[in-house]
C-alpha cells in the first residue's frame, strides 16, 4: 500500500528535517517534536488494530472453507476499516507542512528552508490523502473478498487461492510492519533534537 509508505516517508521527513537547527526557537520546535511524536503513536495504534485483526484470518490458514470465511468477516469488518486510518493524521501532517510554510509562525525558522518543498511535494502526490488511505484499504478488502469467492468456487482451485490470500496477507501485513518500524524510528529521531 503506497500510501501508508507515503505518510511514513512523510514522517521520516519531517524528523529529519527538524534535525537541523537544534536550540533555535525552542517552543515551536517542542510543538513540533510533540505533534510528530503524537502521529508516530497514532499511526501505530491503527497499524496494530489491523495487524491483530487479521490474528483470526492467518488461524484459518489450514482450512480454506474456514479462511474464505474470515477473509469475508476482514473484508467487511468497518471498525477495522475505521480505525486503520489513524485519527485526523492527515490533518495533522497539513497543519505541520502549513506551519512550516508560514513567513509568521517562528516554526518555519527553526528548521532547514531547503527541506520544506520537499516535505509538501512529498504529500502532494496524493491529491486527498485522507481518500487515498481509506481506498488503499477497500483494494485489499476487495482482493480478499474476490479471493474468498473464489476459493469456494469450483472452478478455481481452492489451494492455489488460499496460498495467494496468505501472500496478500503476508505482504500487508509485512508493510505495516516496517511501517511502525520507520515509525519508531523516526519517533526515536525526535526525542534529543529539540
Amino acid at each position: 500500500m503506497e500510501v501508508i509508505n507515503l505518510l511514513t516517508r512523510a514522517v521520516k521527513k519531517c524528523a529529519d528535517v527538524i534535525k537541523w537547527g537544534a536550540g533555535i526557537q525552542f517552543d515551536a520546535r517542542k510543538a513540533l517534536v510533540d505533534d510528530l511524536q503524537r502521529i508516530c503513536l497514532n499511526c501505530n495504534d491503527a497499524y496494530d488494530t489491523v495487524i491483530k485483526r487479521l490474528v483470526p484470518v492467518k488461524d484459518a490458514y489450514s482450512d480454506n472453507h474456514k479462511l474464505a470465511d474470515e477473509l469475508r468477516a476482514f473484508a467487511s469488518d468497518a471498525s477495522t476499516r475505521d480505525k486503520f486510518k489513524p485519527e485526523h493524521i492527515c490533518g495533522q501532517v497539513d497543519h505541520l507542512l502549513a506551519q512550516l510554510s508560514s513567513n509568521l509562525d517562528p516554526l518555519k525558522y527553526s528548521v532547514d528552508l531547503k527541506r520544506i518543498k520537499e516535505l509538501r511535494d512529498n504529500l502532494r502526490q496524493y491529491e486527498n490523502v485522507d481518500a487515498a488511505i481509506y481506498q488503499s484499504y477497500d483494494d485489499l478488502t476487495s482482493e480478499l473478498d474476490q479471493i474468498a469467492t473464489q476459493i469456494r468456487d469450483p472452478i478455481y482451485d481452492a489451494d492455489e487461492r488460499a496460498s495467494y490470500a496468505k501472500h496478500v496477507i503476508a505482504d500487508f501485513e509485512a508493510e505495516l510492519r516496517s511501517s511502525k518500524g520507520s515509525l519508531r524510528e523516526a519517533k526515536k529521531q525526535t526525542v534529543a533534537i529539540i
